[in-house]
């Protein structure tokens, strides 16, 4: 229903109906990093709370200078706004669909799926920094494995469900994400609490995924990286737990 919807809005924008030029494919979405910089940080990042981001952009050389204004953006970037009103457009679709929608329209399948290729990337780094003293990763990838199982029977409880059932899966789906968050919040940083996304403590606006794990292995500290490892599964494993608790009462 919601490709129906987008079809059509700007075709001259190019591209097909469905996706601009190099997208990829409408059942291949790749998720984003949340980092910082905008009003998300507190809801994601210290409550738990999902958040989504759009926009449309590029590099177009006058960024944060004396150029990057209005009188620049109308002659230059997007003279008929064409670009602003699908925006628009997109935007306001993802919102009538969240606010009318019998459940909240939250995969975990895919959410899990991206965490447990974020473990692996992390294990890659490690044995790269630490050789043969790399810590084990047995734990978070089982755990990560677990959420996204977890996930994928949620998943199909979504795509069956009744409203009836909708404020029993919504609390699960509410529940599962603030699990993911730890009370004395990430090293140095103890604001932000939430193990899969943070803003980089050195790079700014830039996101870093499993950032407890991620930058004690940057920072080549092996002890903190084992601590935070624990820390990870621990997170994931009440997480899953919550997912889980939701499908086996759905079907006891």
């Amino acid at each position: 229903r919601e490709r129906e919807r987008v079809k059509n809005l700007s075709p001259d924008l190019g591209g097909s109906q469905n996706r601009p030029p190099a997208a990829k494919t409408d059942n291949d979405v790749e998720v984003g990093d949340l980092g910082s910089g905008s009003d998300y940080s507190v809801f994601l990042q210290h409550l738990g709370v999902p958040a989504t981001d759009i926009g449309s952009g590029g590099p177009y050389g006058v960024y944060h200078s004396v150029f990057d204004n209005f009188a620049w953006f109308k002659k230059f970037g997007d003279p008929d706004f064409k670009y602003e009103q699908q925006m628009a457009r997109v935007f306001g679709i993802e919102m009538l669909h969240m606010a009318a929608a019998d459940y909240l329209p939250e995969d975990y399948e895919l959410y899990g799926r991206e965490i447990v290729s974020y473990v692996q990337q992390a294990e890659s780094k490690a044995k790269q920094t630490f050789g043969t003293q790399s810590p084990s990763f047995a734990d978070a990838g089982s755990a990560a494995q677990r959420f996204q199982k977890a996930g994928a029977q949620v998943r199909e409880a979504q795509n069956a469900a009744t409203t009836r059932d909708s404020a029993r899966l919504d609390r699960a789906l509410i529940e599962a994400e603030r699990a993911l968050l730890i009370d004395q919040g990430l090293p140095n940083r103890p604001w932000f609490r939430h193990v899969i996304y943070a803003p980089g403590e050195y790079t700014g606006y830039a996101a870093v995924v499993i950032p407890g794990v991620n930058e004690a292995i940057e920072a080549r500290d092996l002890g903190r990286t084992s601590a935070q490892l624990a820390i990870l599964s621990g997170a994931l494993n009440r997480a899953a737990a919550v997912l889980e608790n939701y499908s086996q009462g759905r079907t006891g």
